[in-house]
């Protein structure tokens, strides 16, 4: 294993070689491969819905878009309005005209639904007349009175459309699944389902017509599914471009700090920011989209692969001043630290790539091309860096440090590791004692998603979502697809009592101890025409016994101007859907309550149909579901792959497993601080272990890659340290620098999942050095003297 290594290293040594004479054709073919990468960056989107959470073949999406295809779409913007009295003349009128606006002014809505137009099914004779609820307003205050009456004890309009109390109306805004908009040259573009850009756009007129109707006597909120997915993605584009900049600047200031030179600050930046655009052009090739998860990539590409760089310039100025020959130098610092980027990089890779078996999309992506960003980094680490050395005049500097005279730095590196050296068993007793407590701390986490908590409190969005849950019980909609796997099925009077079963247990349940909103289907049409057939009797508000008379009752109802079956029941009365509406809450919670509400449909509906939950709310139950199943499985592929290619690295089976220790230690720590400070395990800082632990062993790998070297030369485990930490020390602190900067940085960012990633993974990154700085060095020692 040791010839292998020399061998390898002697290859570097001579690529460096090769680099150097032939630097501007190098730089030339990176010029290249950059620029066809980079070139398709224009065609790069962005997804933060929750069905872009699922991979496409999952089959609770599946079962998703089969009922989008067939009933349309069930996310939805929602308006709340809260005037000091909803039944008064001037508000009932602002509101038909605030209804007419936003049917004329926001683009792509299927419906538009509010008291101004709820259905109201009047029987007159053997006929129905399906008219507007307020289709003329009140001419005085007796006519409105009796409106008050008809809308408060109406069975359907309570917990629908206007609150319970009567104190809070909604208006209920439904997009179209396919675009109606116009594109240049091209008419309508009606076969293309709805972008983010299409949803911005109609979040954007929906505010507009709000913000010109709002006053305080018609006071306007906006709500609902649509309208957070929008805000999420904005403040996530937001998040990435100015933490880009924070992050590169960071970068700057380091990198000019330590290497007191233009080219160690310009052409690592521009070696990382190469990787950076290369991986996002390559997003945009293979149409991967961005998301909330991939937002934290670039930050993440540019504080990762600048270490790369540091290492090999550390070597290289190093040489460089010494020796003032660079062709040299660049092979030195190739032959000396090649060996250990590759695999740092293949550590960190592997880590990322480990949630490829994640069932959750977005994840799946990052680590894909979070790791390409990896790879991309080392390879313009190793030959764009070294052509740029080479191609461009550097100017020479004299020595400041003598051979035996360390700068403050370095002599500051050296106490620790002597201390570490000399007090091996105390520093190993303190790392295990806090081991056993952060374990301790960490088996207490518990799980949690809530996207709409991921909002900053005081944003109107989150605001108004909450105020519309208070009010209405409800702003995220859960489907039951209801198939009586017949023509006609729905026909059926058992059918519909099972139906209307189904929606009275539904309206029972309660989460997170807050009761749900009332639920509505085809059933209750059924029961207001059958009232309405025999003279408004409330007695008849119930579903008829007769196949026939039911038959005859829904022709009616489409005779006599009902348009809304549509989106109740298919052509053929063989599917139809309940819909409930939910609180936003804690995905676990949706996960708990409706598991046990399909099995308990199971029981309802036995053989007369079948009854399937789905919807947007139950696509956000099947993530969460999807990520605690898949990611134990994701770190222990990312632990078994990196514990291997460190046994690989070291050459010897008992080193390379007790080395992962410094690698496990920050990992535990970082869950524990987790509990400390309050936080669970959620969608985002889920991925902290696996993206930590490959960012962790990149400074062991440097560490034991140069401890391996010296203690060969020397014998001395102390003395091995000591050089470790003088020829690699500073390069490990100044990388650890820059990742931790880089994630620290997202506290600032106004999304809440942002700000708690980047707290974890920037306090288990600093852990991992204090374990490699301290833990590494006592393991060694310790592992030296059994050797002896």
């Amino acid at each position: 294993m040791a010839d292998i290594r020399d061998r390898i290293e002697l290859w570097f040594d001579n690529f460096g070689r090769v680099i150097f004479k032939r630097a501007w054709l190098f730089l030339f073919l990176s010029l290249l491969a950059t620029g066809a990468m980079v070139s398709q960056l224009p065609s790069i989107r962005m997804d933060t819905s929750a069905e872009g959470l699922l991979h496409k073949e999952d089959p609770a999406l599946k079962t998703y878009q089969d009922f989008r295809r067939q009933f349309g779409r069930d996310e939805t913007v929602i308006i709340g309005l809260s005037p000091a009295n909803i039944f008064d003349l001037d508000f009932l009128a602002k509101l038909k005209d605030f209804q007419a606006a936003l049917e004329n002014e926001v683009p792509n809505i299927s419906e538009v639904s509010s008291l101004a137009n709820a259905a109201y099914i009047d029987g007159q004779g053997d006929d129905l007349i399906v008219e507007d609820l307020l289709e003329d307003l009140p001419a005085n205050e007796g006519e409105l009175a009796l409106f008050k009456q008809k809308v408060m004890a109406h069975p359907l309009y309570p917990g629908t459309i206007i609150s319970e109390d009567g104190m809070f109306t909604i208006i209920v805004l439904t997009p179209v699944i396919f675009s109606t908009s116009k594109t240049a040259g091209a008419g309508t573009d009606s076969g293309r389902l709805l972008s983010e850009d299409d949803f911005g756009a109609l979040f954007d007129a929906v505010q507009m017509v709000a913000g010109r109707f709002n006053t305080p006597d018609f006071p306007v909120i906006v709500g609902g599914e649509v309208a957070t997915e929008v805000v999420l993605k904005r403040l996530a584009l937001d998040t990435m471009s100015r933490f880009m900049l924070l992050t590169g600047l960071l970068i700057i200031i380091i990198t000019a700090i330590m290497f007191r030179r233009i080219s160690g600050v310009i052409y690592p930046f521009l070696v990382v920011n190469c990787a950076l655009l290369a991986t996002l052009g390559l997003m945009a090739f293979f149409k991967t989209a961005m998301t909330l998860n991939t937002t934290i990539l670039p930050s993440f590409i540019l504080a990762v692969g600048i270490g790369d760089s540091i290492h090999i310039l550390t070597i290289f100025y190093r040489h460089f001043n010494q020796h003032h020959d660079k062709e040299e130098a660049i092979s030195y610092a190739l032959g000396h630290s090649g060996l250990a980027v590759v695999m740092t990089s293949l550590t960190t890779a592997g880590g990322l790539l480990s949630f490829v078996s994640a069932g959750i999309a977005p994840i799946a992506e990052l680590g894909i091309f979070a790791a390409v960003g990896v790879m991309l980094a080392l390879a313009y680490t190793l030959v764009t860096l070294p052509a740029l050395l080479a191609a461009i005049p550097l100017s020479k500097k004299k020595m400041v440090e003598s051979a035996g005279a360390f700068s403050r730095l370095d002599n500051f590196l050296v106490r620790v590791g002597d201390f570490a050296a000399d007090h091996p068993w105390p520093v190993v007793a303190v790392s295990g004692l806090i081991l056993l407590v952060s374990f301790a701390l960490a088996s207490q986490l518990g799980f949690s998603h809530n996207s709409l908590k991921y909002l900053p409190r005081d944003m109107e969005t989150r605001q108004a979502t909450e105020m519309i849950d208070q009010h209405m019980k409800g702003s995220l909609n859960v489907e039951v697809l209801i198939d009586t796997g017949r023509e006609n099925g729905l026909y059926d009077p058992a059918v519909l009592h099972n139906m209307e079963k189904a929606q009275r247990l539904g309206e029972k349940l309660r989460v997170e101890d807050a009761p749900v909103g009332k639920s509505i289907s085809v059933v209750d049409t059924i029961k207001e025409m059958n009232q309405a057939l025999n003279g408004g009797n409330p007695d008849y508000f119930k579903i008829p016994e007769e196949r026939q008379l039911i038959a005859q009752e829904l022709l009616l109802y489409e005779i006599g101007g009902g348009d809304d079956l549509r989106t109740l029941v298919d052509s053929g009365y063989q599917k139809a859907r309940i819909t409930l509406n939910l609180p936003w809450v804690d995905a676990i919670e949706y996960d708990r309550v409706l598991t046990n509400y399909q099995e308990q449909l199971k029981d309802i509906f036995g053989a007369t149909a079948t009854a399937t939950v789905t919807g947007m709310a139950a696509v956000i139950c099947r993530t969460f579901s999807v990520i605690i199943s898949t990611m134990a499985n994701s770190y222990l592929i990312a632990a078994v792959i990196i514990t291997g290619l460190m046994v690989l690295l070291i050459g010897n089976l008992k080193v390379g497993l007790v080395s992962m220790i410094p690698n496990f230690l920050p990992i535990v720590m970082g869950l524990g601080f987790m509990k400390i400070v309050g936080l669970p395990l959620d969608y985002s800082n889920i991925m902290v272990g696996g993206v930590a632990i490959g960012l962790a062993v990149d400074d062991t790998v440097h560490f034991m890659h140069n401890f391996r070297r010296y203690f060969a030369r020397t014998g001395d485990a102390r003395q091995a340290v000591h050089l470790t930490l003088t020829s690699a020390g500073r390069a490990m602190l100044f990388t650890t620098l820059i990742l931790c900067a880089g994630f620290l940085v997202l506290l600032f960012a106004q999304l809440q999942s942002t700000v708690n990633f980047g707290l974890i993974t920037g306090f288990t990154i600093s852990m991992a050095l204090l374990a490699d700085f301290l833990l590494a060095p006592a393991l060694m020692v310790l592992i030296s003297r059994q050797k002896s």
